[in-house]
């Protein structure tokens, strides 16, 4: 199912901008954060998120996008 995900723009204690789901509680408001776009998975939407902003530290949160959240 597709999903809207988004990025925080403050960088969390490791120094990585972290994705969420449109419908995580973590999402914040929307002056703090950028749309990725639709996408199947978390996965799909931090390679979007390089592309976009060409950073490489990205990481997927805990709660809603736990398949690609790495530390």
């Amino acid at each position: 199912m597709l999903k809207s995900y988004y990025f925080i723009h403050t960088k969390n204690d490791h120094g990585q901008y972290v994705v969420h789901t449109e419908d995580c509680a973590f999402l914040g408001d929307a002056a703090s954060r950028t749309l990725i776009g639709l996408h199947m998975n978390g996965e799909s939407a931090m390679e979007e998120a390089k592309k976009m902003t060409n950073e490489t530290d990205f990481n997927g949160c805990f709660y809603c996008a736990y398949s690609c959240h790495t530390k």
